[in-house]
Formats: C-alpha cells, structure tokens, sequence
C-alpha cells in the first residue's frame, strides 16, 4: 500500500499468503487522511483571526469542503482543490491577471471580499503618487482608502496550512492496526 500526499510515500509490505483486500485497505487509509485534512482545516479556520478588524473570512472553513480522495491501485491520493492553498503551503509570488495592472488588496471592512469591478458606484478615484509602486482607490464621498493597489504580493511558506507528514502518517497507520470495517 503507497500513501503519497505530494511530500511523502510510505509504503507498507503486505506478506504473501494473507487474505487481503489492499482496495478495500486503501480507500479506509483515503478516508482516514481525508478526515484528518479535514479536520485540520476546520481547526485553522477556527484558530485564525481576521486581519486588521476585517471580518473573518471563512478561507480555511471553505477549503475544508474541497478536500477529496482518489484511490487508484494500491496508490491513495488527497486533494485539497481550494485555490491559494498551495500557495499558501509553498509561498511564492502573486501577480495581477494578463491586462490588469495591479492586485486590489481590501483596506477598509466594507469592501471585503468585493473586486473593485463590482463595485457600482461612479465614486471611486484612482490614486497613485508619482514614483511609487502602490497606489489607492479612495471613495471620494467619504475620503476613505478602499484598496491598496501592488503590482505583487508575496506570500511566506507556511507549512501548518495542512497536517504535518507525521500526522498524516499517524493517521493511515492507526487505520491499517484498526482494521477495516
């Protein structure tokens, strides 16, 4: 049985002569990783608070619902699709769509979670002091700054975004001493 998670494989031997469905073992092994994904993620949601008196954004909670197994052979595979997640594990550079120019990044709580482009009002005025790589969009009823303007953000590596390797591999061995039910 191969448990692979992207970072790790670890294979278990399986003695000749034993009835043994190794299917059946690796679909209870995808199950067992995939709760502890899961779970995982669930608990950060929980555990993060939202940045600068924005509200929370249920980020973590959203990529929870986005976690799935695939047992192909004796190969188990889980897959959290939530985009950013692996940027988040990984870090690295975010750059603006082809023909944009800059990321939006939310200043103010009323405009979290909401691209400049849906926003409807007529309002909103472009700032961008002269030599600087950042600029603004400001509500010109109010003077408040909405967004932050970059041309790229960078994102640290943090690997606590999932389980760690130990974990994951705590979690397929206690299933395979439990037994399959």
């Amino acid at each position: 049985l191969l448990i692979s998670n992207r970072f790790m494989n670890v294979r278990f031997k399986i003695k000749n002569g034993i009835d043994f469905d190794v299917r059946k073992y690796a679909e209870a092994a995808a199950r067992e990783v995939e709760n502890l994904v899961v779970k995982h993620l669930r608990k950060k949601n929980r555990e993060t608070p939202p940045k600068s008196g924005m509200p929370k954004s249920g980020y973590y909670g959203e990529a929870a619902k986005e976690v799935s197994s695939d047992v192909s052979g004796k190969k188990v595979e889980v897959t959290v699709s939530h985009p950013g997640i692996a940027l988040h594990y990984f870090g690295g550079t975010v750059r603006p769509k082809p023909g944009k120019k800059a990321l939006a990044i939310p200043l103010d709580p009323s405009v979290a979670e909401i691209w400049p482009s849906e926003d409807t009002g007529d309002h909103l005025a472009l700032i961008w002091p002269r030599n600087s790589d950042h600029g603004f969009l400001k509500d010109e009823e109010t003077s408040d700054l909405l967004w932050l303007l970059v041309p790229k953000a960078t994102i640290p590596s943090d690997p606590t975004v999932l389980p760690s390797d130990a974990e994951i591999l705590a979690a397929a061995e206690s299933m395979l001493m439990k037994g399959v039910r």
